[in-house]
């Protein structure tokens, strides 16, 4: 086992990848928060830096040991997931106050799987976002000038604590859509963009917006994730996106009207209130 994880280190493009059943033959998770007493353990634990089961699969190359658990856990059994958070709470693994919505885990949109080349070449992967992803949107936000944060949660905010942004990365997927672009190898990549929408109470409408890195900005990225967040509301049937919008942030307002939807909108106190009906002609 060892000589196996140092060939993978000292080879060339070389990584440790670990592939599992989220449960062994007896039912019992193959997931846990120690290896403490198991044979064949490997204690160095930097050096994995893939593990997959069924459920998908956990980077773990360059993370804390809060962000792996996290990592490790969406990639358990779904019916175990709610005492692995639990234990890892109660080893300081994770934050106490730390989010699970377990009934969320059953909408997963795990089929979302795009990847698209735009302006100079650059290529960005687009999934779902997940709760191991709070520290990489805690970064993207702290990337932002004063003015792009501003644009999108409309008030002068100076942090993003762990108390904010968890319960912005653990999605109710049954009235929530979000996804992520990231730049770089899959693994180690970094976040640079995220649109969501938010279906309304009646289910007819969702509220849209979008946060996109500064360095990558002006080369089709919002255009793209909203064509794709359009094709998904649709087939969840919602009748159309709303979204208040800056008057002063001309980029948001040049991506509605780049689109196939009718666009209307309304300005009050210098904000936008904008519709776009997906059944328009």
């Amino acid at each position: 086992m060892l000589a196996f994880v140092n060939g993978a280190q000292i080879s060339e493009g070389g990584y440790t990848i670990f592939g599992l059943p989220s449960r062994n033959r007896h039912g019992t998770t193959n997931i846990t928060t120690t290896i403490e007493g198991l044979k064949n353990r490997v204690d160095f634990r930097e050096a994995v830096d893939y593990v997959v089961t069924e459920f998908g699969v956990a980077s773990l190359k360059g993370l804390t040991l809060r962000e792996r658990a996290q990592a490790l856990i969406e990639i358990a059994h779904p019916d175990n997931r709610v005492e692995l958070i639990a234990a890892a709470k109660r080893e300081n693994i994770l934050y106490r106050d730390q989010i699970y919505l377990a009934e969320s885990v059953r909408y997963f949109p795990s089929h979302i799987n795009e990847c698209h080349q735009f302006k100079s070449g650059v290529v960005i992967r687009f999934r779902p976002i997940r709760p191991s992803d709070e520290e990489e949107m805690r970064r993207l936000f702290y990337r932002f000038s004063d003015e792009s944060v501003y644009y999108r949660y409309f008030s002068a905010l100076k942090t993003m604590p762990h108390t904010r942004m968890q319960t912005y990365v653990n999605v109710d997927w049954s009235d929530v859509m979000s996804i992520v672009g990231i730049v770089g190898k899959p693994g180690q990549g970094a976040i640079v963009a995220e649109a969501r929408y938010l279906v309304e109470p009646n289910g007819q409408w969702a509220e849209i917006a979008f946060v996109v890195d500064e360095s990558y900005q002006n080369i089709g990225i919002s255009t793209y994730l909203f064509n794709l967040l359009v094709r998904l509301a649709q087939k969840k049937g919602i009748k159309g996106f709303w979204a208040d919008v800056l008057f002063s942030n001309s980029a948001m307002m040049k991506v509605f009207s780049k689109s196939s939807l009718q666009v209307m909108k309304e300005l009050e106190e210098g904000v936008y209130h904008v519709t776009m009906p997906f059944d328009s002609p």
